[in-house]
């Protein structure tokens, strides 16, 4: 039945000037990314503007990561540093303890090399350590100085070793009677331009005297 003009004038019809809700959605969406990209790219360039006038100023921006930087570069020189020294250590024990080389250790000292060994004393001038260290490798010609921990620090390199033997020749007034020695030893040396400055010999002298049949402290059973 058709409807008279009436009725369908007197009919509510839907309001074509009002966007849907799925329009309305998509509009906020679209004014959200445009204002993402816009703080985008002013912080792009101000950025740029920041990194430009640091260069032009010769200076670094201060920003974190150039510290970061910078301190990884004084890490990796100080690890570079310990790393040298300790080669310098670990040949000197090798070459002249281990190959028994006496007559090599000036290679590895400064002239004014000082040798620190508690009770033993204090051996000053890099000449009168060699002849020490020579002394050493002659009268324990089997000698083996056994690594078990090297490390360091700056200018300085500790070395944990167990050194055996057998004592062929007089030491430290010591006679020698082919006896098999071993004794524990935590040395620390200095190094100064890529040569050994000091030492300071933590050697287990107990055990020594003990494996030399010389003296047994009463707590060694």
């Amino acid at each position: 039945m058709l409807k008279s003009h009436h009725e369908l004038a007197l009919k509510p019809q839907p309001d074509r000037t009002v966007p849907s809700r799925g329009r309305v959605n998509e509009e906020i969406v679209m004014k959200i990314w445009q204002r993402i990209a816009l703080g985008a790219a002013l912080t792009a360039t101000v950025g740029g503007l920041t990194t430009a006038g640091a260069m032009a100023n010769g200076k670094p921006s201060g920003s974190r990561p150039d510290g970061l930087a910078a301190a990884a570069a004084s890490h990796w020189n100080e690890s570079a540093k310990v790393a040298a020294n300790k080669r310098v250590v670990e040949g000197f024990m090798e070459d002249v303890l281990n190959q028994h080389n006496g007559s090599h250790a000036a290679r590895y000292l400064t002239s004014d090399m000082q040798w620190h060994g508690g009770t033993v004393g204090t051996v000053p001038g890099g000449d009168n350590v060699a002849g020490l260290m020579t002394s050493v490798v002659t009268s324990i010609p089997d000698l083996h100085a056994e690594v078990q921990d090297i490390f360091g620090q700056g200018d300085k390199v500790v070395v944990r070793l167990v050194v055996t033997g057998t004592l062929k020749a007089p030491l430290l007034g010591i006679p020698a009677t082919g006896q098999s020695v071993k004794w524990d030893a935590i040395d620390v040396y200095k190094l100064r331009n890529g040569k050994i400055s000091e030492e300071w010999a933590g050697e287990d002298w107990s055990a020594f005297l003990n494996t030399t049949g010389t003296y047994k402290a009463p707590w060694i059973q």
